[in-house]
């Protein structure tokens, strides 16, 4: 979270650079901060000096347009584009360099080169941005860019205990560990709707207990599709039924299930490919994108599972998929063939 407090740190010195690039998975964090830069940059009712734009709708000369605009009885103007598309690595040509016919980052490097000095510009990319586009150096050079990183585990419980103890009340250790476990790798913002919840159960109680996490806090569909995996691979073949079961009588739908399930089997079996490329382990999440203990996980399961089984468990997963939609065959009782099957295998 250092990048988060030193960015906002920034602000309050009066700190701001021309150009901005936030990305990364933590949406939350990202939301926060533009809604500081909104704060500390524009005076009270100047909206005027503001403009939000969708990098989805609109093209770049747009964008530029606006960031050359000039302020309007303030010192600076604040630009923001959302789901900004020009830094990912889809413009790339299949011997894996640059796609030199892209007028759009000749529009946006030509602006980078010099930028407006009474215009703040922040570009929120929806998705992964390749670092060795120009565009990306370019505002590495001229402003900033921040990868707005999952937090640790360690680093959640803290944020959580924080959250709590704003809120007058206290929060056993225990239990502000299994809201992270259960809901941490979907982000802040998860975890923070998990809080607010157990909050309103306490009513006048003052402490978060772990038997009231085990009652009230929701555990999300993809820790179930871990612990069924977890199940699994461990031969436990009729508990990985019964969490199957469960998320059936939770109301999940059989295709979400099997997409969520056919996510971790790619998870592992991709993780455990960048391990046998030679990468150490602490590398394979930051090249993946992915949380470090969702690759811990991913990595022991594959590990007790083995690679063939896994490799055929997703393969199952995609032929079932393929028949449930053709009317071909009913989700329960072939999910239950599958892992009975799986369970069998050497």
């Amino acid at each position: 979270m250092e990048y988060y407090k030193g960015l906002i740190n920034s602000l309050q010195r009066g700190v701001v650079s021309p150009v901005y690039l936030f990305y990364g998975e933590e949406e939350y964090l990202k939301e926060k901060a533009v809604e500081k830069f909104k704060e500390f940059l524009l005076p009270q009712a100047a909206d005027f000096n503001l403009d939000l734009l969708d990098g989805e709708e609109a093209d770049i000369d747009t964008v530029i347009s606006f960031a050359e605009n000039m302020p309007f009885m303030a010192e600076r103007r604040l630009v923001i584009v959302k789901n900004a598309p020009w830094f990912s690595g889809k413009g790339k040509n299949e011997a894996g360099g640059e796609d030199k016919g892209s007028g759009k980052d000749t529009v946006l490097l030509k602006y980078l080169n010099n930028p407006a000095s009474t215009t703040c510009l922040v570009f929120v990319a929806k998705e992964a941005v390749d670092r060795r586009k120009k565009t990306y150096k370019e505002i590495s050079a001229k402003g900033q860019v921040i990868d707005f990183k999952m937090l640790k585990p360690s680093e959640m419980i803290t944020w959580v205990n924080q959250i709590v103890k704003g809120t007058g009340k206290t929060i056993e250790p225990s239990a502000a560990r299994a809201i992270v476990e259960a809901n941490g790798k979907l982000g802040l913002l998860n975890l923070k709707n998990e809080v607010n919840k157990l909050i309103s159960y306490l009513g006048s109680e003052q402490e978060i207990t772990s038997a009231i996490v085990g009652e009230v806090g929701v555990i999300n569909i993809e820790q179930n599709i871990f612990t069924v995996v977890d199940d699994a691979v461990a031969g436990h073949t009729s508990k990985a039924l019964n969490g199957i079961r469960e998320l059936l009588s939770l109301k999940e739908q059989p295709t979400k299930i099997l997409a969520l399930l056919a996510r971790q089997l790619r998870i592992a079996l991709q993780a455990e490919a960048l391990l046998r490329e030679g990468s150490p382990e602490r590398e394979v999440a930051r090249k993946m994108g992915i949380h470090d203990f969702v690759i811990k996980k991913a990595l022991t399961q594959i590990r007790r599972g083995g690679s063939q089984r896994m490799k055929w468990a997703l393969q199952e997963i995609a032929t079932i998929d393929a028949a449930i939609k053709k009317g071909q065959r009913d989700f329960l009782p072939a999910i239950e063939t599958m892992l009975i099957q799986f369970g069998q295998m050497e």
